[in-house]
């Protein structure tokens, strides 16, 4: 993804405006960098009424503004274990002016607890375990691609304690490991209700889903037209408008 602007600072992050001059976000030059997933996550999530979100493994904090943005006064948790991107969310949050809608939290969400329940959690997880592909010499990057840190297990864990009866749980995840979502959702009373395949042209299997689950609902899921990233290598009016800002409403 292009950014419309990018400045170092420290010799160590860079300050990048994404879709609005209103979002600046702080990232490590060499570690993890957010993609495009988190952007199509927040859209997803669609959430325009005035809620307690908890953003589980903020990183640099790009959801929680995401969706304070676009949002209706959400009141943001933003919780994140590595000290590194730590840095990255405080420095977020005070770039884009959101101090008074996204509180920082550095804390492991397998000891956190909070003091009220959250009506929405929302998380980008990593998905790959340590001896299953390339494991990047850099820590933050390794933390955040691998399940060194945080598992899906440990987030509907604590989904499970720390959200409302019916409360949503939005996750995006590697498509052929899936499989691991629907068993840790079923584990711990997660319906998972709906999914959407991001593809990056026709004819060409997902590698992300997008996913809704709903805490103590019933089986039913709606399955959504993919989010065709391109129709012959032409981008969608669809993905323009996500990348845009112009948010439109996912079909429910």
């Amino acid at each position: 993804m292009s950014t419309l602007h990018k400045t170092r600072f420290l010799m160590n992050f860079t300050h990048d405006k994404i879709i609005n001059n209103e979002i600046i976000v702080c990232q490590p030059i060499d570690g993890f960098r957010f993609s495009s997933d988190s952007i199509y996550l927040a859209w997803f999530a669609n959430l325009t009424k005035s809620l307690k979100i908890v953003d589980i493994g903020s990183g640099s904090g790009i959801i929680s503004a995401l969706l304070t943005i676009f949002g209706s006064s959400n009141i943001i948790d933003a919780v994140e274990l590595q000290p590194e991107m730590f840095t990255c969310l405080n420095k977020t949050i005070q770039l884009s002016g959101l101090e008074n809608s996204i509180s920082p939290i550095n804390a492991d969400i397998k000891t956190f607890e909070p003091e009220y329940k959250y009506d929405i959690a929302i998380c980008n997880p990593p998905y790959k375990k340590l001896g299953t592909g390339r494991e990047p010499k850099n820590k933050i990057d390794l933390n955040a691609r691998f399940t060194t840190t945080m598992s899906v297990d440990d987030v509907f864990s604590f989904c499970k304690s720390y959200l409302t009866n019916s409360g949503k749980l939005f996750l995006s995840y590697d498509a052929e490991m899936v499989a691991d979502l629907f068993e840790a959702g079923l584990k711990y009373g997660f319906e998972p209700k709906r999914l959407m395949p991001i593809c990056n042209d026709l004819g060409m299997k997902p590698k992300i889903l997008l996913m809704e689950f709903r805490k103590g609902a019933g089986r039913e899921m709606i399955f959504e037209p993919p989010l065709f990233q391109n129709i012959n290598g032409v981008q969608t009016e669809l993905d323009k408008n996500i990348m845009q800002g112009k948010w439109i409403e996912p079909t429910n």
